[in-house]
């Protein structure tokens, strides 16, 4: 009897391990990304065309001799920031819209994924780079345009139900404005799912920035892009397999990356609440 008086001990919260395997990749893919902003391990200088990996070209050489470890961190910088600005514009955009489908038109839009979206900014790729557009900016549009729907969608399926909450309505019947009810008793819980909302929509940019890069309608040489690198290593793929399978790894590795720890915030959440 005394043995079931005694209180258990409290349980232990589980590891995340989305957020935290998400991360690992996030240092392991990004970090050498951002280090390019001021150190490669071996530089700009052209060396031999197509050369094997060795101690000196940990990867070997592209086309045009430049070593694949450096042009792999420069390239994987330049898409990385056109990827976040493209998203950048689109949660300026799309948040508020979102949040008014939720408050004032209490609607909550269809269910869109966002990793849906490198297939209607292909579309929108042929459309605008055909009107001569430059292609950077061919690539914040392929991202902008439908990503707006998206993420709008995403923001107001998730505002609603925090918005709805009986102590958000019993603060706006005390005399809480609405946006003082939204500050104090929405956003705390709000923003570790846009938070994650935009880590999926970074994932999804970027794979839109290599896709177009990919087939020519984005970054163009000499600019820096994974999905340049791609395309010129596509016709060398069964004599140097690494001038292919390198980026393509960089580039799926860092939006999946995104995604885990995008998983983990919101397992987090669902957790605490």
């Amino acid at each position: 009897m005394t043995a079931d008086l005694v209180p258990a001990p409290p349980r232990r919260s589980p590891l995340n391990w989305p957020l935290a395997l998400g991360l690992i990749l996030v240092a392991a893919f990004v970090l050498p990304a951002i280090a390019a902003l001021v150190w490669t391990p071996f530089g700009t200088t052209a060396g031999t065309p197509l050369a094997g990996p060795d101690a000196t070209r940990w990867l070997g050489t592209d086309p045009l001799g430049r070593e694949l470890v450096s042009l792999l961190m420069s390239s994987a910088l330049s898409s990385l920031l056109l990827a976040w600005f493209a998203a950048l514009v689109t949660l300026l955009l799309a948040v508020p819209t979102g949040i008014l489908l939720a408050v004032r038109l209490g609607r909550e839009g269809p269910d869109l994924s966002l990793l849906a979206l490198p297939a209607p900014a292909l579309a929108i790729g042929l459309v605008v780079s055909g009107l001569g557009a430059p292609g950077n900016l061919t690539v914040i549009l392929g991202v902008v345009l439908p990503g707006c729907v998206a993420v709008a969608s995403a923001v107001a399926r998730a505002f609603r139900p925090l918005w709805q909450r009986d102590y958000v309505t019993s603060a706006r019947l005390a005399g809480l404005s609405p946006v003082s009810a939204a500050q104090r008793h929405v956003l705390p819980r709000f923003l570790p799912v846009l938070l994650a909302i935009g880590l999926d929509l970074l994932a999804a940019a970027l794979l839109v920035e290599v896709t177009l890069s990919f087939a020519g309608l984005g970054t163009l040489p000499p600019g820096a892009s994974l999905g340049l690198v791609l395309r010129d290593g596509q016709q060398f793929l069964a004599l140097r397999p690494l001038l292919v399978i390198a980026p393509g790894l960089v580039a799926i590795g860092t939006a999946i990356a995104f995604m885990l720890v995008a998983s983990g915030l919101r397992g987090g959440r669902d957790a605490a609440h």
